[in-house]
This record gives structure tokens, C-alpha cells and sequence, in this order.
């Protein structure tokens, strides 16, 4: 399945011209018969030779089976009968239908047998009989490679044909193919259609190792609905590692060209067709435009094309509102190294399709950030440039501005420290990893805090805003555990964990001073009136759980935090356990009463939860849910106060940010 080589196919490409005087002098074989085939006329030329329009010969064909010396006579007789009673003799005698009204381009090779010409002549004819039957491909019926036997490939057709003085000419078969369109006036649709359906024939040929080297308009053929590829003349085997291309050779045509074909056709693969078949979309979508405008010169247009710097114009360029989608389809098979393009033909068919379909198509993985860059360059020069000096302009500024902040070691150190705070302390706590910072860490915390401090306030607002924010989230996360003893009975509490239970309240706790609290046995027993202030805790909800032995005067406050208002208060007075409730400045509520111990001490077993859903209350076994009575705002932290008289022995103190312990 070759075609015309060179210029031939140009000339097949339009409507089949009239005789000329001159037929003869232009074309030598015409109304000479090669075979079954009479040429009729020329209709093109090329570096191989000539091509022709041809028909059945059927004179020459039903006279051979008589001598030389009756043969005119009975062409005579054949002349008398129309052309549909000899193509039915023909055909009968060949027992082959040879239809009367088929007409055929019949390519002729001019080299001598043995020439590279007639080698490559014989190579195209190789290529078609290896391709075969393709829809989108011109057909060929018979090859002649210049000795007998003749080969009909289509019908298997042996015969042993008088040849005459043209025995020796090596031609080829094929359909007589016209170009029925325009390739500069097609609708960007009917471009791509066209592509499409060459794209599936080159498919079709690299599939069979076939690279053709030579895609222009001029080698497409048929109508828009039926296109054609013709002219395999300079077509590669893609594991051809010897043969007619000698390394650094160039062959194809310039402006469809790519560049490793313009470095060297020893370099070609598959992509090359991509890269060509690109160019051809290209041209066809803008109506005539190449994406390079080369120079008359050879080298100069081969200069072009080889370097990588020589950006092609983008088709929107060429053409205002040119299609997105397409343009990127276009600007893929067209990339400078082979790597960036399609790899695969089929690639470039699905993509095809995609526009057809109107589906998005990104530019990523088809248009390097490079080259998109160079096309920005090459369109709005000024504007890139001046936002590139305004980049450069602006991140000097910001250096300038924050050099000396990076360069400040008491910066750095901050930073540090503050890191060191939020990974080792306040991540811990908000994971309930810890309860609250241990006595190392208070003291850093304080030392860091002491740094902030000593120097002017206007100093390191960032640092300042971020310990703030630490600390926040380190009062809301944080709790307390604090048990010194089983008043409700069960097992004692270990004194090494009572221990740890009064360092963490010491850390908890201000107002009062540790040095009059004692270890025992009842518990922590404090030797004086103790006012002890705590929080805040929690970020909405808080629970509190108090197991002491005490006497009039215990109280335990609970607030929200930066409101003065009680939530909820419990208190021993006048020999009862009351629990209260006061709301702004309303008066206080008693919500519980009952008696309390022997009236001057007892033990008390209490517990308080307040949340955005109200309140909670727990004595002893007994528990009362008061949902309308208002709790802590959404997000709101708890502070508390616990007043302690003196003799007290605080048995268990806990504060959870949550609904009870974990």
C-alpha cells in the first residue's frame, strides 16, 4: 500500500488534467501499456518517476494468445466491440473481473535497475505490501519490481505477459486517488477529522514498524469524510539499523520536519510522524499558517527547526480565539525533544477525541511550565518582566525587614523555648498524656516568662502573642489528680503517690502557702485556714470530684472564668451541707440542704459538673441533673476557689476538663 513519491503526488492530488501536446515529451510512457494496464496520461512526477492514470488494456490483453502476424487483425475486430464486451472477454479469459470503468494510478519508477532510486522504489513497494488493506490508506493492486514474473498482489494474478521494450520498468498499482478539498479553508472540525483518520492509518503502519518520514497536505489524499495517505517513498523500518539512510542524512520535507529528522534521519522513531502529523493539524486548524516562519535558505531553516530556543508560534497566535483544548493537543505533538510529545500515536487519537467531545484538556503534561513561560515572553515582553523586577523588588524589601529578625539570636532563643513549650509541655497535656507541667517545667515556664518580661513591650509582639496563646491552651488542657487518702474506704493510698498527689497540687494551687500542709494518714491535714484558688480549666465543660473531712467554713466555689457571678457553691454552715446557686446579680438560690455530720465536722463526698448543658450535681450516692440552671458558655474556661478550716484533712481533689476521669 504505497503511493506517489515527491512532487507525483501533488500533481495526482487535484483533478485529473487534460491532454496535453506535449504528453509525450513530459511523460515517455504514456499510451504505452504496462501489463494489464494502458497509460492514459501523466498526472504527475517525482524523483522515482512518473506517475499515471491507467486503464485495463484489454486489446493488448485478448490479442496475446494469437501470433504476430493475426494479432492487428484481431484488434480490429476487438475495436469493434465496446469497452463493456472486451472487459467481459478479459474477464473471462483471466477468469478475474476486470471492470471497464476502473481507472488506476500506475507509478513508474525512471531508475536503472540497481540504483538507489530503484532500491527505494522497491523498498515503498515492500512498505505497501506490508501494510496491506487499510481503510485510510491508498491501495495497491500489483507491484513489478522491473523482472518477471508480473505479481498481481490483490488477485494473485500470474500471467505471462509480453512486455515489449518496457519489461524492465519496475511499477506499482494503486487507486487513482484525487484531492476532493482544501487544506487552507477547512472548519477547525473537519482538520480534525481529517488528522484523526491519517493518525489511525500511521497507527496502523508504525504497528507494523513502519515510520513514513514524509507527512505534508501534499500526501493526503480522498475527500474529507475519506482521507488518504499516500507516498511510503521515504518510509523507515523502525529496526532498520542499515540500509539507504546513511547517518546525518536528512530527508523529508522542511516545514514538517522534526528536529531530530533535521539533525539526522538516522535518529527517527515513530514520534517523528507525531511531530509531522502536528504540524500538518496545525497548518490545517490556521487555515495555511506553519507554526515557523523559515528562512528561504536551507541552513537557515534547518537552524531553526534543530534548536531547542526557536519557540513555534502558538496556533492562537497565528489565529485570535483559537481553541484551548486544540492548541495544547498541537503544542504537545510539537515538542522539541521526542520525550515531551506523544508517545504513542494512539495517545495522540485519544486526545483528538476528547476535543471532539468537548472534554477539558489540562495543560499539565502537555505544556512545560518552560515553554509556557517563553510564550508569555514572547507575547507580553514588558509585563513579565516588570513582574519579575516587581518579584525581585518586593522580596528585597521583605529581606531587608526580616533579616534583622533572623539574625537576632534573642529571636532565635525565644523561638526556641517556645517550641520546647508547646512540643514538651502543652501537646502532652492537650493529649492527656500529663495533667499538668512538672516542677522542671514550671520553673523553664517561669524563666521564659521572666526573658519575655525584661525587655520593652514593643519588643518581639510575635513571641509575646504566641506565649499567650500556649498559655491558653495549656490552663483549658491541663488537670488535676490529686489523692491522699481512701476516705470512703478501699485501699490506701501508697505514700510515694501521696507524695506525687501534694507536689501537683503545690503546682496547681495559689493563695496559700505549702509549708503548713502535712502528710497523715486521714489525709493532706492543713495546720491553718486555707484559701486555695484554682484554674482556669477546661474550654466549656468541667467536672470536680472533692472527698474531705472538715468543718464549718469549707466552701468550694465554681465561676466561669472572667465573670464574677457564682455558678454554684457548696458550704457548710450553721451544722448543714448546702449547695447554692446565684445568677448575676440576683439573690442566691438554695438548691440543696441537709444535715452535716455531728454539726462541727463531718465528711463530705461531693462533686460538680458544669457545661453548656447546665448543671450537675453529686453528694454521696445521690445525683440531680439541672439542665435550665445556666452552666459555662460554649468554649468558656472554670475557675475555683476551696476554702478550707483549719484541721481539715483533704482526702482527694480532682479537676477534669471533661465529663469525669479517664
Amino acid at each position: 500500500m504505497a503511493a506517489f513519491a515527491g512532487s507525483a503526488a501533488s500533481a495526482a492530488a487535484v483533478a485529473t488534467p487534460p491532454p496535453r501536446k506535449d504528453t509525450d515529451h513530459d511523460y515517455p510512457l504514456a499510451g504505452e501499456t504496462l501489463g494489464l494496464w494502458r497509460l492514459v496520461r501523466g498526472v504527475g512526477r517525482g524523483g522515482m518517476g512518473e506517475v499515471y492514470e491507467a486503464e485495463y488494456d484489454y486489446l493488448n490483453l485478448l490479442s496475446l494468445r494469437y501470433g504476430p502476424e493475426s494479432r492487428e487483425a484481431i484488434r480490429l475486430e476487438l475495436r469493434a466491440l465496446s469497452r463493456a464486451d472486451q472487459a467481459r472477454l478479459a474477464s473471462e479469459m483471466l477468469g478475474a473481473p476486470l471492470p471497464h470503468d476502473a481507472r488506476f494510478a500506475i507509478k513508474a519508477c525512471s531508475a536503472r535497475s540497481g540504483t538507489p532510486g530503484h532500491k527505494r522504489f522497491l523498498q515503498e513497494a515492500e512498505v505497501a505490501q506490508r501494510l496491506g488493506d487499510h481503510p485510510y490508506i491508498v491501495s495497491v493492486h500489483a507491484v513489478n519490481g522491473g523482472l518477471p514474473p508480473l505479481l498481481g498482489a490483490k488477485h494473485d494474478l500470474r500471467v505471462d505477459l509480453e512486455r515489449g521494450k518496457h519489461k524492465d520498468v519496475a511499477f506499482m498499482v494503486m487507486d487513482l486517488a484525487t484531492r476532493t478539498f482544501d487544506h487552507t479553508k477547512l472548519e477547525i472540525e473537519e482538520a480534525v477529522h481529517v488528522v484523526r483518520c491519517i493518525a489511525t492509518a500511521l497507527d496502523h503502519a508504525h504497528s507494523h514498524g513502519i515510520i513514513h518520514r514524509d507527512l505534508k497536505p501534499e500526501n493526503l489524499l480522498g475527500s474529507i469524510q475519506h482521507p488518504l495517505l499516500t507516498d511510503f517513498g521515504i518510509a523507515k523500518e523502525l529496526d532498520q539499523t542499515e540500509g539507504l539512510t546513511r547517518t546525518g542524512q536528512i530527508i523529508g520535507t522542511l516545514d514538517y520536519m522534526s528536529p531530530e529528522q533535521a539533525t539526522d534521519a538516522k535518529r527517527v522513531d515513530h514520534r517523528s510522524d507525531i511531530y509531522s502529523l502536528g504540524v500538518v493539524l496545525y497548518e490545517m486548524s490556521t487555515r495555511g499558517c506553519l507554526p515557523y516562519f523559515h528562512k528561504q535558505d536551507r541552513e537557515s531553516c534547518l537552524a531553526a527547526i534543530r534548536s531547542e530556543r526557536s519557540e513555534p508560534k502558538w496556533p492562537r497566535e497565528q489565529v485570535p480565539g483559537f481553541p484551548i483544548g486544540l492548541e495544547r493537543v498541537i503544542l504537545k505533538a510539537l515538542a522539541h525533544r521526542m520525550e515531551d510529545r506523544y508517545q504513542a500515536m494512539s495517545e495522540f487519537i485519544g486526545d483528538l477525541d476528547r476535543f471532539a467531545r468537548g472534554d477539558n484538556l489540562s495543560m499539565f503534561g502537555r505544556i512545560s511550565p518552560r515553554r509556557w513561560l517563553r510564550f508569555q515572553l514572547r507575547r507580553h515582553p514588558r509585563l513579565i518582566w516588570g513582574s519579575v523586577a516587581g518579584c525581585v523588588v518586593t522580596a528585597l524589601a521583605v529581606l531587608a525587614l526580616i533579616l534583622p529578625d533572623l539574625l537576632d539570636p534573642h529571636r532565635r532563643d525565644l523561638d526556641s523555648h517556645l517550641d520546647w513549650l508547646e512540643k514538651q509541655v502543652v501537646a502532652p497535656i492537650e493529649a492527656k498524656l500529663e495533667c499538668q507541667a512538672s516542677a522542671t517545667d514550671a520553673n523553664r515556664i517561669r524563666e521564659l516568662d521572666t526573658r519575655l518580661s525584661s525587655f520593652e513591650k514593643d519588643r518581639y509582639p510575635e513571641q509575646r502573642q504566641r506565649r499567650a496563646a500556649l498559655q491558653a491552651r495549656l490552663l483549658r488542657s491541663r488537670s488535676l489528680l490529686a489523692r491522699f487518702a481512701a476516705v470512703s474506704g478501699g485501699t490506701p493510698i501508697p505514700t510515694d503517690e501521696a507524695m506525687a498527689a501534694k507536689s501537683q497540687l503545690e503546682l496547681a494551687v495559689s493563695g496559700t502557702d505549702p509549708g503548713l500542709w502535712d502528710l497523715r494518714a486521714s489525709g493532706l491535714h492543713l495546720q491553718e485556714d486555707a484559701r486555695l484558688q484554682f484554674g482556669p480549666y477546661g474550654a466549656g465543660t468541667v467536672y470536680v470530684k472533692l472527698e474531705a473531712r472538715t468543718g464549718p467554713g469549707f466552701a468550694l466555689l465554681l465561676k466561669e472564668s472572667g465573670d464574677p457571678r457564682h455558678l454554684s457553691m457548696w458550704r457548710v454552715r450553721d451544722g448543714w451541707l448546702e449547695l447554692w446557686w446565684r445568677e448575676d446579680e440576683k439573690p442566691e438560690e438554695l438548691v440543696f440542704r441537709q444535715p452535716f455530720g455531728d454539726g462541727r465536722s463531718g465528711t463530705i463526698a461531693i462533686a460538680l459538673e458544669a457545661s453548656a448543658d447546665g448543671l450537675r450535681s453529686w453528694w454521696g450516692a445521690q445525683r440531680v441533673d439541672d439542665p435550665k440552671r445556666r452552666g459555662l458558655s460554649p468554649g468558656a474556661s472554670a475557675e475555683m476557689m476551696l476554702l478550707l478550716p483549719k484541721g481539715s484533712d483533704l482526702a482527694t481533689l480532682e479537676i477534669w476538663p471533661q465529663s469525669g476521669p479517664k
